[in-house]
């Protein structure tokens, strides 16, 4: 069972703060006019009921509030190789960073960092570390973790990056990017462009109401909810699933993975679908005139069709009115099955 160590003296898990701005010198203190910060370290309870055990080893919890000074905290840029992170926003002007470090010992323990640093333009950055030692006994990667979650002012943009921890992102209004390489992504209830990037963590982005890009190499994408201008969503080895898409330019393209999608047509709007091995199935709810192309080993539109070039079959679902452009779905399968429907 995990052992519970209670606070350390002075910023404790933070510490690192005072020295990273220390570092920066005169400019350093340029900086941090700018900014306030206040540390309450949490008087935790040794209960070890308190805590979920991660095994054997020591965990620390502490808290820090970051009070902007005469610049409004625009940007979150945050590095966490080490652990999840997840931001929250709310209706403050403050960041609320809450910390959770696991370690095999008291020595281990002592060296891990997060370091917090201001820059004028109003970006706040946010970053992790595991410090090396000649007198120790080195660190395994999978022995220690920090875990963080950050409460943040909702128009603050989020840039977060990490390995195999979790990303969470929501109730934010200025979109942000996020990176992972073996953990899952997770976004909602966010505003703004949002560009996501994954090789093996599932991405998974609901109540996004800006343009969306995201990328992945071996995993799901589950979309639900996009109100953007623009969703572009791409899987090398995994399928993309997407309920209630509203925008108007759509972009789902897999190399061996299934593409379901149910979406309602914008007018003048456009949908290309795109699979090398995997199926297709495409629902939409029809908004004026639409013009389907589809090519598959097996093709079934649901309306009276004809088979042009290079086998791409064609139907017109309704008429444009006046000078209306209408819609259209592009979708295509070299070895899968195309279906499209529409939805009443």
């Amino acid at each position: 069972m995990s052992a519970r160590r209670a606070p350390r003296r002075g910023w404790g898990p933070l510490g690192y703060l005072a020295a990273r701005t220390g570092a920066l010198g005169a400019a350093g203190m340029g900086m941090m006019k700018h900014i306030v910060v206040v540390v309450a370290m949490l008087a935790w309870p040794l209960v070890a009921a308190a805590e979920p055990s991660r095994g054997p080893g020591v965990v620390e919890r502490s808290r820090l509030e970051v009070q902007p000074g005469g610049r409004a905290i625009k940007k979150l840029a945050i590095e966490n190789p080490l652990g999840n992170v997840r931001v929250e926003g709310y209706d403050g002007t403050a960041i609320q960073i809450e910390t959770l470090k696991h370690a095999p010992d008291d020595d281990g323990l002592d060296r891990l960092r997060v370091s917090l640093v201001p820059n004028q333009d109003g970006t706040v950055r946010i970053t992790t570390t595991a410090d090396a030692s000649p007198e120790s006994t080195p660190l395994a990667r999978g022995a220690v973790r920090i875990d963080l979650i950050i409460r943040a002012p909702r128009d603050a943009r989020i840039d977060a990056a990490a390995s195999a921890g979790s990303l969470e992102v929501v109730n934010m209004d200025a979109g942000g990017e996020l990176d992972t390489s073996s953990g899952p992504i997770s976004v909602r209830n966010v505003s703004g462009e949002v560009m996501t990037h994954s090789v093996s963590g599932m991405t998974s982005l609901a109540q996004v109401f800006g343009s969306v890009d995201a990328q992945t190499i071996s995993s799901d994408v589950e979309l639900d909810t996009i109100g953007g201008e623009r969703l572009v969503a791409s899987a090398n080895r995994g399928k993309i699933a997407g309920r209630r898409v509203r925008s108007r330019d759509v972009e789902l393209t897999t190399t061996d993975g299934k593409i379901m999608l149910e979406a309602e047509a914008a007018l003048r709007g456009h949908v290309v679908v795109a699979s090398l091995r995997g199926d297709i199935d495409v629902r939409l709810r029809r908004n004026g005139a639409i013009r389907v192309r589809a090519r598959g080993t097996r093709v079934m539109l649901g309306a009276p069709a004809q088979t042009g070039p290079e086998g791409w079959v064609e139907a017109q679902i309704g008429q444009a009115a006046g000078r209306a452009s209408p819609s259209t779905i592009e979708m295509r399968s070299a070895y899968g099955v195309v279906k499209f429907a529409l939805i009443q």
